[in-house]
């Protein structure tokens, strides 16, 4: 469409990312400047305990832009020079307690970008399959416990107005590609 991307300046930095304007040329000639956040990708994983389980893997925790507990998919940030895979097992780990020789089975279910509007980042969703579980060690500034979720009660969490509306897409793929058994949906 005929844009030309000009210098970018860091306006605010933080643990979770930079805030950034962009100087623009519209198709039109305008000059203009856009702004963006510069943050790390992201992993999630729908955590399936045992194949064929009706039971899910999830954590408790506080999450700050809402300001309430939620009950949702261990997540967490890509570090610098890690792969969305090796974060996946990484996080596994911290939040789970979930040794890699307990991963029984990885897909992965899609990457996509959360916002393209003003986020420049990319979250890569997962559905695994592990055969045990131990004690998180999450990270020193995260308070997290894990929940074990009968597929019954999934559909209830994860269509919360507030639940990340990326990680409740991971869910009804999974489900439509029937990596996810439907013998508990109710028949009216």
């Amino acid at each position: 469409m005929g844009w030309i991307i000009k210098e970018t300046e860091t306006l605010l930095k933080t643990p979770i990312g930079s805030f950034n304007t962009t100087r623009k040329i519209d198709p039109e000639g305008v000059e203009r400047k856009y702004i963006s956040m510069d943050a790390p990708d992201w992993v999630c994983a729908i955590v399936q305990l045992g194949k064929d389980s009706d039971e899910f893997l999830m954590v408790r925790q506080f999450r700050h832009g809402i300001n309430r507990e939620v009950v949702e998919f261990p997540s967490g940030m890509v570090d610098k020079g890690e792969e969305a895979l090796q974060a996946l097992v990484r996080e596994l780990d911290e939040e789970l307690g979930i040794a890699r020789g307990n991963i029984q089975s990885v897909k992965e279910l899609y990457t996509a970008s959360p916002n393209p509007a003003f986020m420049e980042n990319r979250i890569t969703c997962y559905f695994v399959v592990v055969d045990a579980y131990g004690n998180s060690h999450p990270d020193e500034d995260e308070f997290l416990e894990t929940v074990i979720v009968k597929r019954e009660e999934m559909e209830s969490i994860v269509t919360q107005n507030d639940y990340n509306a990326m990680m409740r897409l991971a869910w009804e793929h999974a489900l439509s590609i029937g990596l996810i058994a439907k013998k508990y949906d109710i028949k009216l």
